[in-house]
């Protein structure tokens, strides 16, 4: 793929099968892990035209054991961009759909601090990266800047090549980063404005977040969201999501958590925000369910990603864990008790683990009428994750 040997070395691969703690969630919920549409909400409608632009949000992980899987969303970046800014989903140089007009591309990290416990590997403990758009490129790489502006701009005609090797500058975190991953609470916060503004949803209600605080859709991140765009999150972690509603998880000498291991804090019940907070919140960013997508990369097990284009089968993926494939009930390994048993093991890429909450979100967002596909980080290459993913946008 073009670009691919100077986007090899935008990141350290000094990954290893030692995963950091698992993560945390957000006040006043319980953790959901069933799926949490019954009845359904009240029908949206029919969707409107498909949005002509394009706010393409990459939440990357950037814990100690995403090396490979680092590399590789970062290696197929140019390929997906290609495809959006021609309607080019299959690679076969005919358009396939009309490309975006516009596209922006932001980026956000899963570290959102641990509640100000000091923990390991996370740097800041209060907020962490708090949902602020990342701007740094990677340093000492030829082509990459030293800082950006917060997201990316391409129109249609530009040069796609400079804008996917600006895009994987900034999205090459390293593996530094804070073993509690909180993807799903790094999205909402960066897309979510502090108050209702003329690109909301009709009912929307700010979200709150971690100490009181507010997103930053319409203030640090401002201008990345726009009216009437679709909106897109594209995540790759190897972990489930440990988005805290209570912080004191974090807290080594917890009172209320000490019976339990660090790495095991995220699966306390009552401890994580419920997988709804996330639904609602991108419904409530757009006029229309259909202008917004969800696209997870995550510990799904190669043999269950769905083909592009292809109907996804819930039930071995969020059914009842009687039906659901046995890899993506989380089970507690008998060899490693601190830890689950890994959804899939990869010699030589290292392991990952069942993203039930994240693949919750996507089924309950694909029952609201969002747009919806899921992908394996366990693949050694991400191409034809992407190209299910540009297949979705652009249809």
């Amino acid at each position: 793929m073009r670009w691919a040997g100077l986007l090899a070395t935008l990141i350290c691969l000094g990954c290893t099968e030692a995963h950091a703690p698992l993560d945390a969630a957000p006040p006043g919920g319980g953790d959901d892990a069933s799926v949490a549409v019954d009845a359904g909400p009240p029908d949206a409608g029919p969707p409107p035209p498909r949005p002509r632009a394009l706010d393409l949000l990459l939440a990357v992980d950037g814990s100690n054991s995403v090396g490979e899987e680092q590399y590789s969303f970062i290696a197929a970046l140019p390929g997906l961009l290609e495809a959006l800014s021609t309607g080019d989903w299959d690679g076969d140089g005919v358009a396939d759909a009309e490309p975006f007009d516009s596209i922006h591309v932001g980026v956000v990290s899963s570290d959102m601090g641990t509640g100000g416990a000091t923990v390991p590997t996370c740097v800041e403990p209060m907020f962490g990266d708090d949902g602020v758009l990342e701007n740094t490129g990677h340093p000492g790489v030829d082509g990459c800047q030293a800082s950006y502006p917060r997201f990316l701009e391409h129109a249609r005609g530009e040069d796609v090549a400079t804008f996917a090797l600006a895009a994987g500058c900034v999205a090459s975190l390293g593996v530094t980063g804070c073993g509690f991953e909180q993807p799903l609470e790094g999205m909402l916060k960066a897309v979510s404005p502090a108050t209702p503004t003329a690109w909301t949803g009709p009912d929307y209600v700010p979200p709150v977040f971690f100490a009181d605080t507010r997103g930053h859709g319409d203030d640090v991140n401002a201008g990345f969201v726009r009216a009437g765009s679709l909106l897109a999150v594209l995540m790759m972690t190897d972990e489930d999501d440990c988005s805290a509603s209570d912080p004191r998880i974090f807290d080594p000498a917890s009172s209320v958590y000490g019976h339990l291991d660090l790495s095991r804090r995220c699966g306390a019940e009552g401890a994580l925000y419920p997988v709804g907070r996330y639904v609602d919140g991108l419904v409530a960013l757009r006029a229309h369910p259909s202008q917004v997508a969800f696209f997870p990369i995550a510990g799904l097990p190669e043999d269950l990603e769905p083909a592009p284009g292809a109907a996804i089968d819930w039930a071995p993926i969020v059914g009842d864990p009687s039906v659901r494939d046995p890899r993506l009930v989380p089970t507690v390994d008998p060899e490693h008790p601190t830890r689950d048993l890994p959804s899939c093991n990869v010699a030589g890429r290292g392991v990952a683990f069942a993203p039930t909450r994240l693949l919750d979100v996507a089924h309950d967002l694909a029952a609201r009428g969002g747009r919806v596909g899921l992908g394996s980080v366990c693949r050694e290459s991400f191409e034809s994750s992407y190209a299910a993913f540009a297949r979705l946008l652009l249809e």
